[in-house]
């Protein structure tokens, strides 16, 4: 769907989620909707919600690139120990 869509608004992961929401709402929220419910009953909220939730998480990822390369092997350390400690707590 990204594809799809990504002429008629892209989510910049460098801004604020508040400076850009009204941009999301009006231009990307409609045809997103309109893609989505073909498939899945989905409200105007919760695509909100879904996008808001990746958003943050790009951001997030992005901002920890800008603080360097020792930052980055932190994140990529702590990403792996948490998916292990997951993989053990199945079992």
């Amino acid at each position: 769907m990204d594809s799809e869509l990504k002429d008629i608004y892209e989510i910049d992961y460098e801004r604020t989620w508040s400076e850009q929401k009204q941009d999301i709402i009006t231009k990307l929220l409609p045809p997103l909707y309109k893609l989505v419910n073909k498939k899945y009953n989905v409200s105007n909220s919760d695509l909100v919600k879904m996008l808001h939730g990746r958003w943050r998480s790009r951001h997030r990822t992005s901002n920890i690139k800008k603080q360097g390369e020792d930052r980055i092997k932190q994140d990529k350390r702590r990403a792996k120990k948490n998916s292990r400690m997951q993989d053990v707590s199945i079992y």
